[in-house]
């Protein structure tokens, strides 16, 4: 006797899973879906779109970086780099920054820094500060010696024979390494003034606001310690020397190092740490409080013979946490005295593929990971660092927790070539990744949204949703709004999230697909005649969604019928009498599907926009 069940779809929140089959997948998930969003109710509705920036391309090159730079006195500063230069949004135009033009290298990919309201730039090359307007080098250089020769006058307060050197000091009145030659005014003076000549003038790029110049006590030759004379302007190249031995001042810096060629860079307790391009296994960092200057004992070497090399910095808890090729390390620091920091090693099974992958979120850090340079998935850095054991020097509590397994087959895609490109942010409790996705592709092509605060009946956290139509390179936050840089040629900058359903113009590519759907272990073999579905849909606009059905796993689209999105009625001042009803309309409405002669062992459901621009739908439950 044939008999009538209900089977209930009481959410649709799961996200992606094409790792399992569709009819052994939790019910909230999708055996495929893009361009969707969730809310707290388990419903599933199309993203929001993007809309253009600037008004006219930046230059033809894929974005290199995008960084806001927020200043302690309140203002903001979004920064791009494209082709050779950097720039600075102003309006709807990204201006080129003095002193910032034709230095970079066309691809080489930013990482940035806020500290001590400075940004810090690193690219593998030579590093670069911005100080809201001035973009000059990072670390104060080491000037050329002072130039030999100098005339000798009498009436003055020098006696014997002198030698000078010289020092820069940058804008934030941070004083650099002394000059590696010296100056030799050699002759028995007696009572007499020295006229320093030919003094090094900086370069523009420097960034030196003065020049401290240093001399011996007379007699003590050249290898003699150097005290202060005085402080000049940069552009200053002589000087007129009448200062005592008993009125010179401090003595020279003898260790205040320029840091090294970087790409990956961390504040933490009160310190810059950077990777070292020149010696991979090296990790820097600089004197504290004083982000500008690296003593030549600044570095701590992060390898047990691995061969391994830096990938990434992160902080979590009391450590800041090293990424390289296959491990992760630990470097505990519960002070800002550096002889108490130990060095562990942690259980991770997974190293990091992209510093700009890293992304904080619920005292984890999600970044993409590798095993033997391959892409493997994302991973989330799990535990806590309160007294780890540094006799095993390994902190077994802290470990790689795997986060992508239901999307394995899509992360399988991502492209190795240019995986240090891709870039994770987190925004408003969902996590925002960029990757470039199938055989042949060079750039990202796609980003990838995680929705950590999701959770479904297997307990098992986070959702997982492709967005396509999105290129980007980077991703940066100003005034409360998300914006994304391109990754092709086109040089422009989007602001995402912009309450439209189109990506600046185009429509969305926006569905989700059920699992299939059989009834439960008592009915998933027997033969089922599918009547109706019954859908409970928020009526967003005067547009159509698309509702369509399949059995038994058929090929093709199957079964499709379009369900009217309008909410109907209208409003006083805008209803025309007679002809249109009145009052608001609805903002959901209960839609029954007919399934017509649909038999068969299980069913599934896709819900779509139809591919047009300015629609979305919004499915909240269904049975």
């Amino acid at each position: 006797m044939p008999f009538r069940s209900i089977i209930p779809m009481e959410a649709f929140d799961g996200g992606l899973n094409s790792k399992y089959e569709p009819q052994i997948i939790a019910d909230n998930e999708a055996q495929s879906c893009a361009n969707v969003v969730f809310d707290d109710l388990g419903g599933v509705a199309t993203r929001q779109g993007y809309s253009q920036v600037n008004t006219g391309l930046v230059n033809s090159n894929p974005c290199d970086g995008l960084y806001t730079a927020n200043w302690n006195n309140g203002n903001q500063s979004m920064c791009a780099w494209f082709g050779t230069d950097m720039y600075v949004l102003s309006g709807t135009t990204f201006v080129t920054v003095p002193s910032a033009q034709g230095i970079y290298a066309t691809g080489a990919v930013k990482f940035n820094e806020m500290y001590q309201n400075v940004m810090f730039i690193g690219d593998g090359g030579t590093p670069y500060k911005y100080d809201e307007g001035v973009f000059t080098r990072h670390g104060v250089e080491v000037p050329s010696l002072v130039a030999d020769g100098g005339t000798r006058t009498a009436g003055g307060n020098l006696i014997g024979d002198y030698h000078y050197k010289v020092t820069y000091v940058n804008t934030q009145v941070v004083e650099g390494d002394v000059s590696t030659g010296t100056a030799t005014l050699v002759g028995t003076a007696s009572g007499e003034q020295i006229l320093v000549t030919g003094i090094a003038v900086p370069a523009q790029s420097f960034g030196v606001d003065a020049k401290y110049l240093y001399r011996t006590v007379a007699g003590s030759g050249i290898s003699g310690s150097y005290y202060f004379v005085t402080s000049l302007a940069a552009s200053t190249t002589t000087y007129t020397d009448n200062i005592a031995s008993a009125a010179q001042g401090s003595v020279a810096p003898t260790d205040a190092g320029k840091p090294p060629r970087y790409k990956y860079l961390k504040t933490f307790q009160e310190r810059l740490f950077f990777n070292d391009e020149d010696n991979p296994m090296y990790l820097w960092y600089s004197d504290l409080g004083n982000p500008f200057t690296v003593k030549a004992t600044n570095f701590i070497k992060i390898s047990d013979g691995d061969g391994e090399v830096i990938t990434g910095l992160a902080v979590q808890g009391s450590s800041l946490i090293v990424f390289k090729e296959n491990s992760v390390w630990i470097i505990y620091m519960p002070s800002t005295d550096d002889t108490g920091w130990i060095r562990l090693k942690s259980n991770s099974k997974y190293g990091c593929a992209s510093h700009k992958s890293i992304v904080e979120y619920e005292q984890q850090l999600m970044f993409l990971g590798q095993q033997n340079k391959k892409i493997t998935g994302f991973y989330a850095f799990s535990g806590n660092t309160t007294e780890p054991d540094a006799t095993a020097l390994r902190a077994t509590t802290m470990f790689g927790d795997a986060k992508s397994d239901r999307i394995e087959p899509d992360t399988e895609l991502f492209q190795n070539a240019n995986k240090d490109r891709s870039v994770g942010r987190a925004w408003e409790n969902k996590l925002w990744f960029t990757s470039t996705y199938g055989v042949g592709q060079a750039t990202n092509n796609r980003v990838y949204q995680f929705d950590f605060v999701r959770r479904g009946n297997s307990r098992k956290i986070g959702s997982w949703v492709p967005f396509t139509g999105m290129s980007f390179n980077d991703f940066s936050v100003l005034d409360g709004k998300l914006y994304a840089a391109t990754s092709d040629s086109t040089g422009f900058v989007y602001q995402l999230q912009d309450g439209s359903y189109t990506d600046n113009g185009s429509g969305i590519d926006s569905f989700f697909e059920t699992k299939e759907f059989d009834g439960g272990k008592n009915l998933r073999h027997i033969d089922k005649d599918f009547r109706q579905a019954n859908f409970t849909v928020e009526t967003l606009g005067d547009w159509k969604m698309r509702l369509s059905h399949r059995i038994d796993s058929e090929k093709g689209d199957g079964n499709a019928q379009d369900v009217d999105l309008n909410p109907g009625g209208s409003l006083w001042g805008t209803a025309s009498y007679g002809a249109d009803p009145w009052g608001g309309g609805k903002t959901r409405i209960d839609q029954k599907i007919e399934l017509g002669q649909s038999e068969g062992k299980r069913v599934s459901f896709k819900f779509t926009n139809l591919s047009t621009a300015g629609s979305g739908f919004k499915v909240i439950r269904g049975n």
